[in-house]
């Protein structure tokens, strides 16, 4: 530009305009709706939290990705990665005047230094559901049906649910006889199969962790069993397996019934953050080749790390970016409401029988704007088709003077002289 700065956001970060917003805040809102009728309680936490509070958590791969610096009081902080974290340790700061189980819901923006490509911004919103308290097995099953009822509310009816259990993973390499301390290389590498592929995996698990290769080749075996039958006779010797696939059936079992062919048993399925400790899922949905619009599970130990004593916790996020993309292609949604009108005043003399319409439309809860401006009609009719008005008002002299109202169709260009009452009904369809 040669008279000013060129005008333009970070890589990574994006400015919403009036459709993407409408999308976005159909979404947020059935996400708040769904979240009440199940109980869940809202909560925000700040966007920075102090460094040392955050580290150690998520694991190696997420805090390559933390936003971290020091504040102009010299403390290390950092911008919040995820809301999981943040939110147990509010949680464990406010742990005497909190109800357990606590029944939490969550929608704020997280940020990570990642490399941006299609579907992976440096600043997105999470929308999270989570369970503290209650090791129960229907604390787990209602996160996954909530998960279930919100895509349904939003309009998605493929999808499914892939459930397995960071325990079962351990069952496997405890059986294997693969050391204790590779554990986390394992299920980080199982988590990236859908995303490079067996053979990928196979390399890494052989080269990079240096585990033995026969030992690799029978746990990519095993992961490829779909009936959880058949691994509770693979891990017969190990209790924390025996006990995954314990906690998997019972889960499966609450969910029996309408919802139950949406869930899917999944080796494969392992979650890469680190704080997992049972069950972990994704929601996939499957139409579109879109896939995992979901994540979470079961992290009994997060909150132990602010208070030196476990509080069980479960819990799934969403990605609102995620869904607003695929709503958006998909066009599930229509972003312009067909009864919204705009009122086009022809003169400054018609502003006071313009200003009592316009409240009367309002109350009856049809969206109604006001142009500003006293232009030719040609102008203002030519903002209404950019900005997709069903209806258009006009109020000039000879309405101010008849009480009456010109109504426009702009769909059908249909024109008439109504009575507010009259073109109140026609945009209501009544």
């Amino acid at each position: 530009m040669k008279n000013g700065m060129k005008p333009q956001t970070l890589k990574g970060f994006y400015d919403y305009f009036s459709d993407d917003m409408r999308i976005r805040n159909f979404i947020k809102d059935s996400f708040r709706e769904i979240a009440e009728e199940y109980g869940f309680e809202p909560l925000e936490t700040p966007a920075l939290e102090y460094s040392e509070l955050i580290l150690g958590q998520s694991g190696e791969e997420a805090e390559k990705l933390y936003y971290k610096f020091k504040d102009n009081g010299e403390r290390d902080v950092m911008l919040k990665y995820e809301l999981m974290i943040p939110m147990c340790r509010a949680v464990a700061q406010n742990i005497n005047s909190i109800t357990l189980p606590y029944k939490r819901y969550q929608v704020q923006n997280v940020w990570r230094a990642e490399n941006v490509q299609r579907g992976r911004l440096r600043e997105f919103t999470q929308m999270d559901v989570d369970i503290l308290g209650s090791s129960s097995h229907l604390a787990d099953a209602e996160i996954i049906l909530f998960g279930i009822s919100f895509l349904k509310k939003i309009g998605f009816e493929n999808f499914r649910v892939r459930l397995n259990s960071r325990e079962i993973i351990q069952g496997i390499v405890e059986v294997l006889e693969i050391e204790e301390s590779k554990f986390e290389k394992i299920y980080i590498s199982i988590d990236k199969l859908e995303k490079i592929g067996k053979e990928k995996v196979r390399e890494i698990l052989i080269i990079d962790s240096n585990i033995e290769k026969e030992k690799v080749d029978k746990l990519l075996e095993i992961i490829e069993i779909k009936e959880i039958d058949k691994i509770s006779n693979i891990l017969e010797n190990s209790i924390a397996g025996k006990n995954g696939v314990e906690n998997i059936k019972k889960i499966l079992s609450i969910i029996n019934g309408t919802e139950r062919d949406k869930v899917l048993f999944d080796l494969s399925l392992a979650r890469g953050l680190t704080s997992y400790t049972g069950a972990v899922w994704e929601f996939e949905i499957i139409e579109g080749n879109i896939g995992s619009v979901s994540g979470g599970g079961r992290y009994d130990k997060a909150v132990s790390k602010y208070l030196g004593r476990e509080i069980p916790a479960t819990g799934t996020s969403f990605g609102l970016e995620r869904l607003a993309e695929v709503i958006k292609q998909m066009e599930m949604l229509k972003t312009k409401d067909n009864k919204s009108v705009l009122i086009i005043p022809m003169d400054e003399r018609s502003t006071s029988f313009l200003l009592s319409t316009t409240k009367k439309l309002r109350k009856k809860n049809i969206q109604t704007n006001i142009y500003p401006d006293f232009v030719k009609l040609k102008e203002s009719l030519k903002y209404a088709n950019k900005k997709e008005y069903t209806w258009v008002i006009i109020i000039g002299e000879n309405e101010t003077s008849s009480n009456t109202l010109t109504l426009r169709n702009m769909l059908t260009q249909e024109q008439f002289t109504l009575t507010i009452k009259e073109a109140i009904n026609k945009i209501q369809n009544k």
